[in-house]
């Protein structure tokens, strides 16, 4: 079952994308890989 994701993120896919390529930490990355792929629209529903 996938619910859609409610969430509003306030940075653009450009400055996610500037993060994650400066990003040291893998906990960091994850986390800005995942609201780049939302913001991308690549991710809709979580499962």
């Amino acid at each position: 079952m996938s619910r859609p994701f409610k969430i509003e993120i306030a940075e653009s896919e450009e400055e996610l994308k500037k993060r994650l390529q400066t990003a040291n930490l893998g906990s960091q990355k994850e986390k800005l890989i995942m609201l780049w792929w939302i913001k991308s629209g690549q991710v809709k529903e979580q499962q």
